[in-house]
Formats: structure tokens, sequence, C-alpha cells
């Protein structure tokens, strides 16, 4: 069997990807730290854990749903209230509440209708924000697991709602800069030299959002929580120690312990896409040992996390993905697994 390394040196081979940055590591130390390749197209920058990266939808957990967990450890949102609690001019009648959990878990049937274009989409990033409070779902909320950015887009709203910021100057203020995570931003990234700026697949050049819908919402002005989040290795670290000490890091607590509860793995559904307020809990990729004391998220352009609360460790894998987006995924969960076993 090849080990991670000769599979993600095989991958930048192969054309599958440019470049890759791991860091893995416990609530104390890092145990594996290395980048591979190249952050970019002209294979001019080595990509390393202190390369800033379009972590695509890797936003929706690491940004978003932490965003809603301060919101709720400070009773500013109640997860199972109707989501139009908060936004009182979303315009359609609905049938049915729909609660913020059910954004968060993308059961809320707001989903995209197969073989057609996203129903809110427009070339305009703030007709796009008008159109979500306009729309009704396509589908009844349940149990079904439709996974889609429209929650993501709708569960930034609220957050800019009862906190009176954009959700980009929230985050920074509320959880980036007290973790320390000075090279992550939202939108667009912080000022760096390019060196330091990877390419994601779609873009015309480095520091650009890979994410349609995200980059048009964030171009003409807006927010977003479905995509756009720009970060290192190296910054994501010092997040996933504080989700493995259930919302404190150094002398900062998040969010409470009552908060992550919201979000602790269980083993009730053995189900693709699987979440737990927006937290994967299952993927159809993952090793079975890690099935139920994970959590994990991917982003479409080449990069995955993973909380392991069992054996408390993180992995993180960002990579530049310009090939086959399968097997980019699969090595990826491959990479994470052998370095679960290694420890």
């Amino acid at each position: 069997m090849k080990t991670f390394e000769n599979i993600l040196v095989d991958d930048i081979h192969d054309g599958i990807i440019h470049g890759a940055a791991v860091l893995a590591g416990t609530p104390d130390r890092d145990f594996y730290d290395r980048g591979f390749g190249f952050a970019e197209n002209s294979r001019m920058f080595p990509m390393n854990t202190q390369t800033v990266t379009d972590v695509a939808s890797v936003t929706k957990a690491a940004a978003t749903v932490t965003a809603l967990l301060l919101c709720h450890s400070r009773g500013w949102i109640d997860f199972d209230a109707p989501f139009t609690d908060y936004m009182p001019d979303y315009e359609p009648i609905l049938s049915r509440p729909i609660r913020v959990r059910d954004l968060a878990n993308h059961t809320s049937g707001f989903g995209d209708v197969p073989g057609k274009q996203r129903l809110y989409f427009d070339e305009s990033g703030r007709q796009m924000l008008r159109n979500v409070l306009v729309m009704p779902p396509p589908f009844p909320p349940g149990e079904k697991i439709r996974y889609a950015c429209w929650n993501y887009i709708l569960l930034a709203m609220i957050i800019e709602r009862v906190t009176g910021k954009t959700l980009a100057d929230f985050c920074r203020e509320e959880i980036f800069l007290p973790l320390g995570m000075q090279d992550t931003s939202l939108g667009k990234p912080v000022d760096l030299p390019q060196e330091r700026i990877a390419q994601t697949i779609t873009t015309e050049k480095p520091g650009q959002i890979s994410d349609f819908v995200a980059f048009r919402i964030y171009r003409d002005g807006g927010c977003t929580g479905n995509a756009g989040l720009f970060s290192t290795a190296a910054d994501l670290a010092k997040l996933m120690r504080c989700y493995l000490r259930h919302g404190e890091y150094g002398n900062t607590r998040l969010f409470t312990e009552a908060s992550f509860h919201e979000i602790e793995p269980d083993r009730k559904k053995k189900t693709d896409g699987y979440r737990k307020f927006g937290w994967i809990i299952y993927d159809k990729f993952m090793d079975d040992s890690l099935f139920g004391s994970s959590l994990l998220h991917s982003g479409w352009s080449g990069q995955t996390v993973l909380i392991n609360f069992a054996k408390k460790l993180f992995v993180i894998v960002l990579t530049t993905r310009c090939g086959d987006y399968d097997r980019a995924k699969a090595d990826r969960f491959e990479v994470i697994r052998q370095l679960y076993e290694l420890e």
C-alpha cells in the first residue's frame, strides 16, 4: 500500500492537484507538518502550512457554524426557533416552520433542483441576497438532506441580523483574532505577499474565491456563509484545537459546553452527508473507524478538515485541486486515515 506522502506526490504528478499542505496534531502539539508541490499554476511558489488557501465549503463549518455557536452561547439564537423569527422580512408564507437547525443541517427544503441553475442565482451578488428573501423552498422541510449553499446564505443573514455586524467582521473580531488566526479572513485574503497565497480551481489568479456564488456576493459588497474563507493549515489548527477543547483555546472561550453538545458527534445515521448542526458525521470516503467520534467538512476545490474526539486529534489537508474530484477527495481521506493510525 502506498504511503499518504506518495499518494500526494502521485496526485501532483497526475495533474489531480497542484500542491498540498498537511497538518495533524493533538490539543497540545503538532505531530505532522509538511507541504507538497506548489501553491499556484506557475509552479513558482512551494505550498506549505503557512499558505493561505480558499477553503471553499469548509467555510460553512469553520466560519458560519462557529459563529452560530457563539451566538447560541450568548443567547442570541435559539437553534430550534423558526428562522423567520430572525428574518421577519422573509416574504413567502411557509406551510410549516423551518428552524435554524434545519438550515444548518441542510434539511430545510432550500435545496437545488436537479438539472436547473440555482433558483436564487443572479450575476449580481446583491440581487442573489435579495432573491433568497422572496423565494420559497422548492422542497418540504424534513429529514431528507439536500446539501445546498442556499441554507448558508440565509444563516449568514441571521448572524448579521442578531450581531449588527457583517459576517466577515463578526468572524474576524470574535473568532479569528481571539484565536490568533492572523492570516484568516472572509471574502478576500489578508494583505500578504503573493507567494503566501494559493490559487484554486476556476480562478484567474491566487486569492480569488473559487465558488461562483460566494465570488459574486463578496465582489458586490455582500457577505455569505457558504464559501469564501481564506485560511492556512496553521491557523485552522488553532480552531481545531478549540473544538477539541469544547470551545476553549488558551484564555479564550468561544462557545459553551452546552453549545458544543449541539455538534457533538454521534452514530445515529451512517448516511453519506449526515450532519450534526452543519458538521459532517459520516462521509462515504471516510474510514469506518472514524465514524461516531469525528466532525469533518470538505471543500470542492480540494480541502478536508477532520476532528476526532476519541483520540483527541485533528487532521487538515488543504490542496489546490485541478483534476478529478472523486480521486482527489478519496486521496485526502486516505491521508487522514493513515495519519489517524500514525498517532
